[in-house]
Parts: C-alpha cells; sequence; structure tokens
C-alpha cells in the first residue's frame, strides 16, 4: 500500500466517509456509528498520513483544560502543519458559573471571576499556540462564545438564565498574551452567550498579520435582553471604549460586524440610547468609522445612525480664521467595497417603518400608530437586570422584578394585538415608511459615497422590511468606471449605461425619495466630474445579492 503515490491515498481517504454506513442513517444517527478513518490509517504509513492530513485540517474544541491538554498531546509537528482552521469554544465549567448564594443569576462577583477564568484560558490556548511556531500566516481561528443549552434544554442547564444578563470578557487588554502572526482569519461569534466587544477587540489586535477578520456578536431571539434597556447601553459604552483605546491590525482588509440590536419583536418598545438632544449623533456610530479606517472591504449590520456616513464637520471647519487648515483625509480613504445593512430599530429610539394600518400599500407615511403595544404602566425599561445591584436588597428587588414581569418583558409577547385582518392571530406587518428617517439616511449615505470614499469601487446600503416578500429596501452605488453587472447598466440606466456617470439603483417597492434627496444622489456625479449621477428604479424583488 506504501508503494502507491501520496495523491491516489489522498483520494481514497476523500471518498471515505467520516462514519461508518453515515449514507445509509438519517443526520441525526450519524454519531451512534464508528468512525471510518481511524481504521484506513491503519493500514498503511501513506493511509496514515492522508488520513492525518485531512482529520486535522480543520479542529473544534473548548477552551476548557482537559481539551486544551489534549491539543498539546496529540498535535505533534507534523499534524501543526496540516491545520488550516481551529474553532475554540470558551469553556465555562461548572465550577466558574455556580453561585455561591445560589441566585438564579450571576452577580458583579461572579461574573469577574467567570472572565478572569475565560482569560486565564484563552491565555493558555495562545502560548501553546504561539509555541507552535508556524511560518507562515495560514491558519483561520474561530472564537465562538460558550455553547449554552437550547429551548429543549436549557431548564435542565441553569447556565443559560444564569448567563443571560451577563457581557463575557477578558479581564485586561491581553497585554501579556503572545501575538499569533500565523493567524491569516479570525472569526469572533457570541452564538448562545453575548459576548463584550472589548473581548472581540483585544484579540483582534494579537493577530498583527491577519488580513479578514469577522465580529457576529448579533443576538437571536433566545438571547434577547428583553426590554431590559440597560443592558444596551453597557454593550454601546462598552465598544466605543475598546475602540478609543485600540485598534484594528494595520494588516486587516476586509471586516465584517454584526452588532446586537435592541429585542427582537417588531413591535417592541425601543431603548432611545441617544439622549433628549435631537440633534445628537451616535457615539457607536462615529467609534464604527474610526475602527474600519484603514479596511478596503467594510460589512456593518446592525443599529446606526445617519453619521455613520456623514458626521458633521469639525466646528474650526466652519470658521473662516481658520481656513488655512487643510481638510482632514476621508475616514475611509481606503475603503473600496462597503456594505450597510441596517436593521429598522435606530438607536433613538424611533423605527424606520410604522405598522401597517390596513391598505397593505406601505407607501403612506399616515397610520400604523395605533397598532404600537400598550404596555403595563408599572413596567420600568430602566429596571437594572436581574444579578445587577450595589446590596443584596438591590439583587433581591431585581429578581422579584424578574419575577412578576417575566413574560411581559419576554420581546414575543410585546407584539400588538389589534390588527385589520379577519385572522386574530394574524400579526400586521411593520412596512410603511417613516419618510423623513428613511431620506435622512439615504442622503447621508449619498454623502458618505461622494466625499468620505475616494478609491469606491461598490457600495450597498441596505435595511430590513418586514412585509409578506421579506425583501429588503437596497440603494446601491457603482462609480461611473465599474459596471453594474447582471445586465442592471443596460435594463435600467439608459444612457447612463455607457459606465461614464455614477449610478445609484434603488429597491425601495413603491415608495419614492424626496426630490431634495435625490437631489444629493445627483450631487455625487457632478463633485465627481462625471455630470449627475444617475438614479435608477429597481423592480420590486431584483435586488442586490
Amino acid at each position: 500500500m506504501d508503494k502507491l503515490p501520496p495523491e491516489i491515498h489522498q483520494r481514497i481517504v476523500g471518498f471515505v466517509g467520516r462514519r461508518v454506513g453515515e449514507d445509509s442513517y438519517p443526520v441525526w444517527e450519524h454519531r451512534n456509528l464508528p468512525y471510518a478513518r481511524p481504521a484506513l490509517a491503519a493500514v498503511s504509513r501513506g493511509f496514515q498520513y492522508a488520513v492525518e492530513r485531512l482529520t486535522f485540517k480543520s479542529l473544534r474544541l473548548s477552551t476548557s483544560p482537559e481539551d486544551l491538554d489534549a491539543l498539546r498531546r496529540i498535535m505533534t509537528p507534523q499534524r501543526r502543519s496540516f491545520l488550516r482552521r481551529l474553532a475554540l469554544s470558551l469553556g465555562i465549567d461548572p465550577a466558574s458559573s455556580k453561585s455561591s448564594s445560589s441566585r438564579p443569576f450571576a452577580t458583579d462577583e461572579e461574573r469577574r471571576a467567570i472572565n478572569e477564568r475565560t482569560t486565564s484560558r484563552l491565555r493558555d490556548c495562545f502560548d501553546m499556540l504561539s509555541s507552535w511556531n508556524l511560518s507562515d500566516s495560514s491558519l483561520t481561528l474561530e472564537v465562538n462564545g460558550p455553547d449554552l443549552p437550547n429551548e429543549s434544554t436549557r431548564a435542565q442547564t441553569p447556565d443559560y438564565t444564569r448567563l443571560r444578563f451577563s457581557l463575557l470578557d477578558v479581564s485586561n487588554d491581553v497585554t501579556d498574551f503572545p501575538p499569533l502572526p500565523m493567524i491569516k482569519e479570525l472569526y469572533v461569534n457570541s452564538l448562545t452567550c453575548h459576548l463584550h466587544p472589548h473581548l472581540a477587540l483585544a484579540l483582534t489586535t494579537k493577530m498583527p498579520n491577519a488580513s479578514r477578520v469577522e465580529w457576529d456578536l448579533s443576538s437571536t431571539h433566545s438571547t434577547s435582553w428583553g426590554l431590559y434597556h440597560h443592558m444596551p447601553r453597557i454593550w454601546r459604552e462598552g465598544l466605543v471604549q475598546a475602540v478609543e483605546s485600540a485598534a484594528l491590525p494595520s494588516s486587516v482588509e476586509r471586516f465584517s460586524f454584526k452588532m446586537p440590536v435592541p429585542g427582537t419583536s417588531k413591535f417592541q418598545i425601543l431603548p432611545d440610547l441617544l439622549g433628549p438632544d435631537p440633534a445628537a449623533l451616535d457615539p457607536v456610530s462615529l467609534a464604527l468609522r474610526r475602527l474600519t479606517a484603514g479596511c478596503a472591504d467594510v460589512f456593518i449590520e446592525g443599529s446606526v445612525h445617519p453619521c455613520l456616513f456623514d458626521p458633521p464637520a469639525p466646528a474650526s471647519a466652519a470658521d473662516p480664521d481658520s481656513a488655512a487648515s487643510p481638510p482632514p483625509p476621508p475616514v475611509w480613504e481606503r475603503v473600496k467595497s462597503l456594505q450597510v445593512n441596517v436593521t429598522m430599530r435606530s438607536p433613538d429610539g424611533k423605527w424606520l417603518f410604522k405598522p401597517e394600518s390596513g391598505s397593505g400599500s406601505g407607501n403612506d407615511d399616515d397610520g400604523g400608530d395605533e397598532l404600537e403595544p400598550e404596555l403595563p404602566e408599572d413596567l420600568d425599561f430602566e429596571r437594572l437586570p436581574p444579578g445587577y445591584g450595589a446590596t443584596e436588597e438591590d439583587l433581591d428587588a431585581a429578581e422579584a422584578y424578574y419575577d412578576e414581569f417575566e413574560e411581559t418583558i419576554a420581546p414575543e409577547t410585546i407584539d400588538a394585538e389589534r390588527t385589520n385582518s379577519d385572522d386574530e392571530d394574524e400579526e400586521p406587518f411593520r412596512s410603511r415608511p417613516d419618510s423623513a428617517r428613511l431620506n435622512a439616511l439615504l442622503a447621508a449615505f449619498a454623502r458618505g459615497c461622494d466625499a468620505e470614499m475616494p478609491v469606491l469601487e461598490s457600495a450597498v446600503l441596505q435595511c430590513e422590511l418586514d412585509d409578506v416578500d421579506n425583501w429588503p429596501w437596497q440603494v446601491v452605488c457603482f462609480p461611473a468606471d465599474k459596471p453594474a453587472g447582471d445586465g442592471w447598466d443596460e435594463k435600467y440606466a439608459g444612457a447612463a449605461a455607457d459606465g461614464k456617470v455614477w449610478r445609484f439603483f434603488f429597491h425601495l417597492r413603491d415608495w419614492r425619495p424626496d426630490e431634495e434627496t435625490l437631489e444629493v444622489f445627483r450631487r455625487v456625479g457632478r463633485e465627481r466630474g462625471t455630470g449627475d449621477a444617475a438614479v435608477c428604479y429597481l423592480p420590486w424583488g431584483e435586488r442586490f445579492e
């Protein structure tokens, strides 16, 4: 068998399934089948090499001491050379997550202990990877939040409720962590446990050669903070502070970020995270500009503000006495591709779309307000979540309040009960546009394409839309020298299809921006020296993907 060429061994091993007879059983029964490849590895050294090359190409484990010890034992220098992807789940053992006071939610003291243990285990993992002395940047690292139980098992596993209102973090700026120059791509995912944005950025700073970084810190229905507005404030403040103290490595070309948004229900009361001043800017949107300043490919998904694209000029810029000072360079001067997926939940507590009032046209600003939910008068949005408080009395009060309002706080029970449908269980769609807010967002996007991205090749602004199709609203921008693709230029740009002008393709169903807003888009082409930009409307359903 060892006389066969290595390529033949590789092809044979590639055809063998992971489990014996897996083609004859449904996926959920595969775990009961014996592994197929170990037996093949025992045939010869050639097959052993081929099996190990495939087996150790991608590994998934937790940061528990047991898993890390096992990894140290089995990863010989040859097996290390096979490794291309390592997925780590941040392990939380029972000793670090159980409450000495038998409280159902983790307290400040317990959260600190969990973070310290998380930091220690990550440091051990980084030390081990650094000791491998891998020569090239070829490894993809995935760091996932703890694998907490799902709906069917959370009653038997208390960690879910204990950590629901916690943000898993590292307890320092990881200055004592060794750098990992072998990492080319980094993925940080919250999954079923919220991760603090400081953890994501702190780990990223230790990857000096990473070219692609993706943070998925978004929340799911099962991990929602409900109507506890205190939690999104903590998260947002943590992101801003992290960005003020650290930056992405200069090697990062592609950056993707999905952030948690308040709640999941389309009729949930939203927190005003910007304050009473209607002119207030969003510090998170400004922080994201700073964070992504050196990237070429940027993807952002979440609750953002128009200032992400077009922040107001500094006060000195409007002062004629400071005219001699040159304007600051564009923040996104390296960005070639930008996509921003905006949730309809704005950070100032407003919705970009209102509930339909019965017409179903989705093109009327009036109506829909009567469908907003009615909540108990004693429901306090600013209450500290359970597990937060300076004294035992505070902790008791928070738990008692949660027990009383748990069903109300859960986002799925805040839905409006009044509809104009014959079906009492059918909820109205939230698809009626708020024209003032959407025009402001679109105009800011256009100004950003004009002034902030001198080397832009494509830009997409997308907003979720709740209707029967669930197709998003979109505006797609292509500069004068970049073809649109999918035949859009020929079908919708008309005379602009020669590729000599800027083009903006709108996928907005029946709604149209104000003329003042459209003039901002046309002006982009004039500012770039190609004449008025073309404004093109796509048929509903033909969208950018």
